[in-house]
């Protein structure tokens, strides 16, 4: 089901943009996603392995929506790896309240998917907080309260992205496609 809504995803912003559309990276083989599990030792929710089926993040840092741009798979291990490192000694912090995310500086369990000039990333969140879902989506920013989960699932966050798309809830100006109520930014 995420595999077609990804294609449509691609569609529509392939008629919106053909420089950003130019962006899109082939497909992530089998193998591709079966060594980013093993890596970052984690199962995949079946939704974001389709969306890798389909599009392997992007090889250029060019937004795609909002001003994220999508990574590949040898970026999300890039980066996962950089901020373990940088923050594998951290204990939880007194300014983060848990609830459906965990109050740490960073999470191993946390995969980040897309990635705004390091300063803010949306995070498929693998070990949510006590009140959380695992498999949420939520912006993180580092430094910052990063308790705005904005979908539940990554099929929600797909199927969101779609939704405003086709009901052309979004403008393009300067060569970035911008939700009209910044769902992502």
């Amino acid at each position: 089901m995420t595999k077609d809504v990804w294609t449509t995803i691609l569609n529509q912003v392939q008629t919106i943009s053909d420089p950003i559309f130019a962006t899109v990276n082939p497909p992530a083989a089998e193998e591709e996603i079966q060594r980013l599990e093993r890596t970052l030792q984690v199962t995949l929710p079946t939704a974001f392995r389709d969306y890798l089926s389909i599009m392997n993040g992007q090889h250029d840092e060019i937004p795609f929506i909002g001003y994220n741009c999508f990574l590949s798979i040898a970026d999300i291990i890039e980066t996962w790896s950089m901020m373990n490192e940088l923050f594998e000694d951290e204990e939880q912090v007194d300014w983060v309240n848990e609830d459906r995310i965990k109050p740490v500086i960073w999470g191993n369990k946390w995969i980040p998917f897309t990635d705004f000039e390091a300063s803010s990333r949306l995070i498929l969140d693998l070990d949510p907080g006590k009140n959380g879902i695992t498999g949420q989506i939520f912006k993180y920013t580092p430094g910052m309260s990063y308790q705005d989960v904005i979908a539940n699932s990554f099929e929600d966050f797909s199927n969101e992205m779609l939704k405003r798309l086709q009901a052309n809830q979004f403008s393009f100006v300067d060569d970035v496609i911008a939700f009209d109520d910044l769902y992502i930014v």
